[in-house]
């Protein structure tokens, strides 16, 4: 039940109660009772707003994956995780320590991001990959 009822929050987070219970074929409280539990337990985290990027002129995605040395890498994900562009970043394994999603309004500022962010010490090397289109998107955030 608890999965039927976080799709449903996934679908449309301002889903009422009730069109959750005549779904999920529960009472309002239930669900209710449901959802407190999910958050109390932190399944739930937040609700929050899908936005659509190209709506607001952020059409230019792309993914960067960075080899760092290791006692440089706190540092550097210090500095990425807070710049505003960065939307998504992960420690990885394999060809890159780092990856990481950007998106912004037009090709020059990608690359004055590349220029002015990917300098930083203890970056070893870069791969850039822009996105082209998406044939699938995450469900939880649109990406």
């Amino acid at each position: 039940m608890n999965i039927q009822i976080i799709k449903c929050l996934i679908d449309n987070a301002r889903t009422t109660y009730r069109t959750i219970a005549e779904e999920v074929g529960v009472s309002e409280a239930t669900v209710k009772n449901r959802i407190d539990g999910l958050m109390e337990k932190g399944v739930i985290k937040k609700f929050t707003a899908v936005l659509d990027y190209h709506k607001l002129g952020r059409a230019i995605k792309a993914f960067i994956g960075l080899k760092v040395q290791p006692a440089k890498l706190q540092a550097i994900v210090d500095h990425m995780k807070e710049h505003p562009d960065v939307h998504v970043l992960y420690r990885t394994s394999g060809d890159v320590d780092l990856l990481f999603e950007v998106i912004f309004e037009m090709m020059e500022d990608l690359n004055a991001f590349l220029e002015r962010e990917l300098i930083l010490d203890g970056i070893l090397g870069t791969v850039v990959t822009i996105v082209i289109g998406p044939y699938k998107r995450c469900p939880w955030t649109g990406l």
